[in-house]
């Protein structure tokens, strides 16, 4: 296990204490086996898998492991090259032509903070301002996680260990579709949502930080209400990204568990809330308990 730094040490020697909330058990509903919802972050480390008292035997008694979509199929050079498609402006709205001067002054000193003097606004010419909110969200999160390894991305390593041991890899969307969602809808609103991210950046750190304490802690209640700050989340955002996905999920679960032991692995904002996971499979009859 790689090193890890004192912060991120007391972070989850947190996370072992109260860790329950984002491991959940699935049963009846005429469920001949149990299956379980795994609340993922997409820059945590790694190493928090082996501080999850009882991960390691469930991962082992599954059938399937089925994530927001297959990693290994995203991760490939065919799925690069569709998410850099995904995230290229038409050529008549790129970064410039939907930003005045000011705006992308103002990007180009936000980026700078978290990447370096030399980087411009202008280096993201070509990309739509969903994927430039995208970049920054991520770079913010990963000052929080600051040993973030891309090669080692939680969801991404829960698949990996389960092929290893001959699991069945399912994803709930396909890639084409989270495309879809991550960078669709109009630049217009793309682009008002990246300058209300440079407007209020200290803020979003900040909520990038507690976010982060959130999930290190296990505390759902806490990840919801974050994800429902209007500064943070505006509702048609919030039911692109999470509430119309966990409706679509659901549909595919339905199917899904009645045939096979399945550990679930999203992301943990994908949980709480009366429109989240959690209450979803709830109101389908089954039982859903922490772990």
């Amino acid at each position: 296990m790689k090193k890890i730094t004192l912060a991120l040490a007391l972070l989850l020697t947190t996370f072992m204490a109260v860790n329950a909330q984002i491991l959940w058990k699935i049963t009846g509903n005429g469920l001949k086996s149990p299956s379980y919802l795994l609340g993922t972050h997409h820059v945590a480390p790694a190493a928090l898998l082996d501080s999850l008292p009882g991960f390691d035997a469930i991962l082992a008694g599954v059938d399937k492991v089925y994530g927001e979509m297959v990693m290994s199929e995203a991760m490939s050079p065919s799925g690069q090259q569709l998410m850099a498609m995904a995230a290229m402006a038409p050529a008549d709205s790129t970064l410039s032509k939907v930003l005045d001067r000011a705006q992308m002054d103002s990007l180009t000193t936000m980026l700078r903070h978290y990447m370096g003097p030399q980087v411009t606004a202008a280096a993201f010419e070509p990309l739509k301002p969903s994927m430039v909110s995208t970049v920054i969200a991520m770079a913010q999160t990963q000052t929080v996680f600051p040993g973030f390894n891309p090669a080692e991305q939680l969801d991404g390593v829960v698949q990996a260990r389960a092929a290893a041991l001959g699991k069945e890899i399912g994803g709930l969307e396909t890639l084409d579709e989270q495309c879809a969602v991550l960078f669709g809808g109009s630049i217009a609103s793309q682009a008002a949502d990246l300058m209300d991210g440079v407007r209020n950046e200290q803020y979003s750190l900040d909520m990038a930080r507690k976010l982060a304490s959130a999930y290190m802690a296990g505390d759902l209640d806490a990840i919801l209400a974050i994800m429902e700050d209007p500064v943070m989340t505006s509702e048609e955002t919030a039911d692109r990204l999470i509430n119309k996905r966990n409706a679509n999920w659901l549909r595919v679960l339905s199917a899904l568990l009645p045939t096979a032991s399945v550990l679930i692995a999203v992301g943990a904002g994908h949980l709480p809330g009366e429109k989240g996971l959690i209450s979803l499979l709830r109101k389908e009859g089954y039982k859903v308990e922490k772990v």
